[in-house]
């Protein structure tokens, strides 16, 4: 095999894949315990915890029921953006706009028409 026909080895200049792929490159080295997970799944199960038996033993009325549920939803979507889906993490948030506004557009729409679908539901059939 010919000299010229191998590649030289490329110094990483910040501008190109190396960069990207040294970055997605998975780090087997690090073998710190996880407490920030464990913290933030115990948080998530006091959490649900804490709206279902807010629901099912009815320690509000329904008019402030509601507006805390959501509270503790946000809470716990903030909860798991930041910690699981490692939103605070990386190069720069900038990309992930986009794509979280996208994910929360197709979530509210589905929650939205499924609560027009169970209102109309006695015209439908």
């Amino acid at each position: 095999m010919d000299h010229e026909d191998r590649q030289p080895h490329r110094i990483p200049t910040g501008h190109g894949d190396e960069v990207e792929l040294a970055i997605f490159s998975p780090k087997m080295h690090q073998t710190h315990f996880p407490s920030l997970q464990i913290t933030g799944y115990l948080l998530s199960i006091i959490l649900t915890l804490l709206a279902f038996g807010m629901v099912a033993y009815h320690w509000m009325p329904m008019a402030s029921l509601i507006p805390v549920i959501l509270i503790l939803a946000f809470i716990q979507a903030g909860l798991q953006l930041g910690i699981f889906m490692h939103l605070r993490e990386g190069r720069g948030t900038t990309w992930q706009i986009p794509v979280l506004a996208l994910a929360v557009s197709i979530g509210l729409g589905i929650v939205g028409f499924s609560i027009w679908i169970m209102m109309f539901k006695s015209g439908v059939s």
